[in-house]
């Protein structure tokens, strides 16, 4: 199980997973079982403030099992679900139910990760408020929503794994080493999985890119609210399957979508600022816990 942290790396992760010959990546990218088992969905219209915003959510255990229906020989099943990071029971839930899976947190610096999630709300005009900065004030729906703010706490959430599971079951990646040596990164989680180590993927796709929309016409057409691919749900679900199970489609499309993206840089001032008055002191746990140097993450250039 992929458990985290959003945006960090973790769609990557799933696609260079699921392009191995040996894993069954389940089709539902993040079905936040363990975090959502028996909750009833919140519909959008009665969630203004998106405090509820995962409708795809597989609830119930036969559902989850259903999932994993088309695994044949494939030695390595597994899971993408970023909010199992931060809930407070999925980690117990897991113990229960799967004691034995295999655990990997891809951690991100805390800052960057919010302020990419603040991008990626931007593309689909979710943004929580209209200005980034406004996370610094905690009486606001950035500390009130779990994937915000409070996502980035990695340590506190941390603690619940490491306090369950072996640490010889857990295995932390760093956000700047995927970037940096990908196909080590990935041909390391390829071993500790239990799978062919030596196997390449397909490394040139960027997933899951952050920024504000360029052209509104073209993202209508292949943005995540596809016109496209909701005419195809809508008059034939064998046209969705074929699009959505397309590898080279889809990386395609992705290719197109991140060219209508504008990145727009993040103040070094915003930066600091949040480290010193947010994140720091939880950095400085992690490091402990991990055993990793994360003075990069606070020493903000």
């Amino acid at each position: 199980m992929i458990i985290g942290a959003g945006k960090s790396g973790t769609t990557a992760l799933y696609e260079y997973l699921n392009e191995h010959p040996d894993v069954f990546m389940s089709p539902v990218k993040e079905t936040n079982f363990f975090a959502l088992e028996g909750s009833e969905m919140v519909k959008p219209e009665d969630d203004p403030e998106q405090m509820f915003h995962y409708p795809w959510s597989v609830t119930d255990w036969d559902s989850y099992q259903g999932l994993y229906d088309g695994v044949t020989d494939e030695s390595a099943i597994g899971e993408v679900s970023p909010m199992y990071l931060y809930s407070d029971k999925a980690a117990l839930n897991i113990k229960q139910k799967l004691p034995d899976t295999k655990l990997i947190v891809i951690l991100r610096n805390p800052v960057d990760r919010l302020y990419s999630r603040f991008m990626h709300l931007a593309r689909e005009n979710r943004k929580p408020t209209a200005h980034f900065e406004d996370a610094l004030k905690r009486d606001t729906i950035w500390w009130k929503r779990n994937d915000l703010v409070q996502e980035g706490f990695y340590h506190k959430h941390l603690s619940r794994y490491y306090e369950l599971f072996p640490s010889e079951q857990i295995m932390v990646v760093l956000y700047d080493d995927l970037k940096t040596d990908t196909l080590r990164v990935v041909q390391n989680i390829y071993d500790f999985i239990g799978v062919n180590g030596w196997f390449e993927p397909d490394l040139n796709a960027e997933y899951n890119v952050s920024g504000l929309i360029k052209n509104p016409v073209l993202d209508r057409l292949i943005g995540q609210k596809s016109i496209i691919k909701e005419l195809a749900r809508k008059f034939s679900p064998k046209v969705t399957e074929a699009i959505t199970g397309s590898r080279q489609l889809k990386k395609w499309v992705t290719q197109l979508r991140n060219k209508n993206l504008m990145k727009v840089p993040l103040s070094k001032d915003i930066r600091r600022t949040m480290i010193d008055s947010v994140y720091g002191e939880d950095i400085l746990s992690l490091q402990r816990l991990i055993g990793r140097d994360l003075t990069n993450w606070i020493n903000v250039r």
